[in-house]
Formats: C-alpha cells, sequence, structure tokens
C-alpha cells in the first residue's frame, strides 16, 4: 500500500496532498489540503500528518 500524504511543490508553493479513496491506486485521486510559501511549515504539517496516521 502507497502512501497516503504527499508533499509537492507547485507555482513556488508547497503542497500536502491526501489519497483519497480507499479502492485500489488507480481508483485513488490526490486531493490537496493546502499550500504554504514555506518549505520549513509545510514539512512540519506533512511530518504532523504522517505520525497521526488514520487516526
Amino acid at each position: 500500500m502507497g502512501d497516503r500524504y504527499r508533499l509537492s511543490k507547485a507555482a513556488n508553493r508547497w503542497h500536502i496532498m491526501a489519497r483519497k479513496g480507499a479502492g485500489a491506486a488507480t481508483d485513488a485521486a490526490w486531493v490537496s489540503l493546502g499550500g504554504c510559501p514555506s518549505q520549513i511549515v509545510a514539512v512540519r504539517v506533512y511530518l504532523a500528518l504522517k505520525a497521526r496516521g488514520g487516526r
């Protein structure tokens, strides 16, 4: 199983993406949880989501 969250950069902003859908990877869609111009802040939010898991 792949990751539920990912961090990507688009248009000079760091976006935290969450996978929507519980089906196969081909059925999943990635939804942006928000963007931030600061890489440090985006990484902190990303790591907090990863540590929290599915709770």
